[in-house]
C-alpha cells in the first residue's frame, strides 16, 4: 500500500463523525479530511423514525444518513478547485489500526494506509453480539441484529426484540407496522426509554413487555430456522414462539484498532476528554458515545461539530 497523506483522519462515519466532517470542513476547506467507516452500517442508519431533531418532523434513520452524505458531498463539490483532488473523502473501509510516529498518524484499513496530522475518534458503539444461547445457530435463519432492515421480512409474523432503552423502543415501534406480534425482552424491571416512546408502545396492541429476563437463561430454538425462544421468568421457564428474534443490544467501547497508542479510559472504557474533545494524546479528538455521551441524535450531532471545530484549531496552531 502506498502511503498517502491528509489534514484530518474521522474514524468513524455515523453521524458524530460526519457532524464532525462538516463542521471541519466548513472551518477550512482547504484542508484534507477523510471520514474512515460505512455510514449505512452506523447506529444512526438502523434507528427506525426519528423524531427529535430540530425543524424536521419525522425521519427514518437511513434516510437522513443519505441526506447528509449527500448534503458533505454538495459542500465538496462546491468548494473544488479545478484539477485538484476532492478536500473530502469518505473511505468506506473499517480502520483496522492507527499508530502514531513523532506528531503524525498512520490510519491503516484493509486497503489504504493514510498519514494524518490529527484523528477524531467518533466509532460510537458496537452491537453486541454472541450473548444468547443458539444466537449464532440462527443468523440470517431468523436471528436479526437490525429491526429497521430486516423488520419487513417478517410481515405478519410473530417476532421478539430483546433490549433495552431507546434503540429497542424505536425498533418496536418499527416491527409493529409489518408483525402480527411484537414481544419485548427486557434484561431489567424498565425499558429505560423517553416517556413518548412508552406512550406509543403501551397503545400499540400487538406490542407485549417481559421485564426482568435474565439473558444468561434464554436460548433460542428451532430446526431449520428460528421456532421460538426460552427463558426463566419469575423463576418458573418460559417458552415463547415466535418467527424471528432481533437482538438489539450494546456493548462496550472496541477499540482493538487503538491497541498500539495509549489512550485514558474510564474504568467502562469510554475515552476521556477535555472540554475541547481533546484526549490524552495530542492530535487525538473524540466524539460521541464512544466518549460516554448520551445516545441521542441532537447530542452526538453537536458533540461532533464541537470536535470538528476544536480539531480544526489544533491544525491551524
Amino acid at each position: 500500500m502506498s502511503l498517502e497523506k491528509c489534514d484530518l483522519a474521522i474514524v468513524g462515519s455515523g453521524l458524530t463523525g460526519m457532524s464532525a466532517a462538516l463542521a471541519a470542513y466548513s472551518r477550512n476547506s482547504d484542508q484534507t479530511i477523510k471520514i474512515f467507516g460505512i455510514p449505512y452500517d452506523s447506529n444512526t442508519a438502523k434507528k427506525g423514525e426519528i423524531e427529535n431533531i430540530l425543524g424536521i418532523n419525522k425521519v427514518v434513520g437511513v434516510d437522513y444518513i443519505q441526506q447528509i452524505i449527500t448534503q458533505i458531498e454538495n459542500l465538496n463539490a462546491e468548494f473544488a478547485k479545478e484539477n485538484e483532488p476532492n478536500k473530502l473523502e469518505f473511505i468506506n473501509e473499517d480502520v483496522t489500526v492507527i499508530t502514531k510516529n513523532g506528531t503524525q498518524f498512520q490510519v491503516i484499513t484493509e486497503s489504504r494506509n493514510i498519514e494524518a496530522k490529527a484523528v477524531i475518534i467518533s466509532t460510537g458503539l458496537p452491537e453486541l453480539k454472541h450473548t444468547i444461547k443458539g444466537e449464532d445457530n440462527f443468523v440470517h435463519k431468523g436471528v436479526s441484529h437490525c429491526a429497521v432492515c430486516d423488520g419487513a421480512l417478517f410481515r405478519g409474523k410473530k417476532v421478539a426484540i430483546i433490549g433495552e432503552g431507546n434503540f429497542v423502543a424505536r425498533g418496536a415501534l418499527f416491527l409493529r407496522k409489518y408483525c402480527r406480534k411484537v414481544t419485548i425482552i427486557c434484561p431489567n424491571s424498565t425499558l429505560d426509554s423517553d416517556n413518548r416512546f412508552l406512550k406509543k408502545l403501551s397503545k400499540s396492541q400487538n406490542i407485549s413487555f417481559k421485564y426482568n429476563i435474565d439473558l444468561k437463561t434464554a436460548e433460542i430454538f428451532g430446526s431449520q430456522l428460528v421456532e421460538g425462544v426460552r427463558f426463566q421468568e419469575d423463576g418458573e421457564n418460559t417458552e415463547l414462539t415466535v418467527n424471528a428474534i432481533f437482538v438489539e443490544l450494546k456493548d462496550k467501547p472496541d477499540l482493538i484498532f487503538l491497541k498500539d497508542i495509549s489512550l485514558n479510559l474510564t474504568e467502562n472504557g469510554y475515552i476521556i476528554k477535555d472540554s475541547k474533545n481533546a484526549t490524552s494524546i495530542e492530535g487525538i479528538f473524540t466524539a460521541g458515545s464512544i466518549s460516554g455521551e448520551m445516545d441521542y441524535i441532537p447530542i452526538l450531532m453537536g458533540d461532533g461539530y464541537k470536535a470538528g471545530i476544536y480539531a480544526t484549531e489544533y491544525l491551524k496552531n
